[in-house]
């Protein structure tokens, strides 16, 4: 009966390690276990710098469709004020920490109030 035990545990376990590796597999799919390390270009054109990027904005004209249409797609985010934060990042999406960003801050009637380059902060070594 002791025998019997030991090899259901044995199977069990197999199963689960099984399981876990087709989890993980199917995560990993085909950017990799922890996302993309493929650097993207954060403005639509690829050679744009971000001290580039601000100098086209002019606070209190430049309005949304404006940023949209010389920058291209944003992270946004939307606040029941009707304020909109917009982050452009360098560097990979799903590796945000450490990377530059340019931030852009729209009043609720959709023209730009403020901007800023946040630098890249320092990751720590793990």
């Amino acid at each position: 009966m002791r025998q019997s035990k030991v090899r259901k545990s044995v199977a069990h376990s197999a199963a689960s390690v099984v399981l876990v590796t087709s989890l993980l597999a199917g995560c990993a799919g085909g950017s990799g276990l922890f996302g993309s390390t493929e650097v993207t270009p954060p403005f639509r054109d690829p050679g744009m710098s971000m001290q580039a990027a601000k100098n086209l904005i002019v606070i209190g004209q430049t309005t949304r469709a404006d940023v949209t249409a010389a920058l291209g797609n944003a992270t946004i985010v939307k606040f029941d004020s009707g304020y909109e934060v917009w982050v452009y990042r360098a560097g990979s999406r799903e590796q945000s920490a450490g990377k530059t960003e340019f931030v852009i801050l729209f009043a609720p009637s959709g023209v730009v109030k403020k901007t800023r380059i946040r630098p890249a902060y320092a990751t720590r070594a793990t």
